[in-house]
């Protein structure tokens, strides 16, 4: 028993010390877009030329996880949501995007989805798996 005392206290204490949940959780933001009727594919086909390389460039940067992008399979009214991206940035301060002098100008693509947007929401939210054994 003393030599496993021993043991420990000559141990680093980094190698036993808990991170903080906070440290190792993903900051997940979900954006919702609600699409002019009969133009989610035109808005789809712009999200994936103008935003999807973004999205791909903050990956490779480190600053993004992952993304997700999920659109329903069947689109029964109006009042359903077209595109779901799900983000999981590194953390909060990674998901905020540096404003750049002079880079007010939008692009005519960007504007054109601007235009076929009819709502848009964007919410910090907790994903867990169902097999977890609490949610988070």
């Amino acid at each position: 028993m003393i030599l496993l005392l021993l043991a420990l206290a000559g141990a680093p204490l980094n190698g036993f010390a808990q991170t903080s949940p906070a440290a190792t959780t993903p900051f997940i933001v979900e954006q919702t877009y609600w699409i002019k009727a009969g133009k989610e594919l035109q808005f789809i086909g712009l999200f994936e030329k103008n935003r999807a390389p973004v999205l791909r460039a903050r990956i490779k940067e480190g600053r993004a996880l992952w993304v997700r992008l999920n659109r329903p399979r069947f689109n029964a009214n109006n009042e359903q949501w077209d595109l779901r991206v799900t983000i999981a940035w590194r953390d909060a301060e990674s998901a905020a995007e540096p404003v750049i002098p002079g880079k007010t100008q939008l692009t005519t693509e960007q504007q054109i989805m601007d235009e076929l947007v009819v709502e848009r929401t964007e919410v910090p939210i907790h994903e867990w798996t169902v097999n977890s054994e609490s949610a988070r």
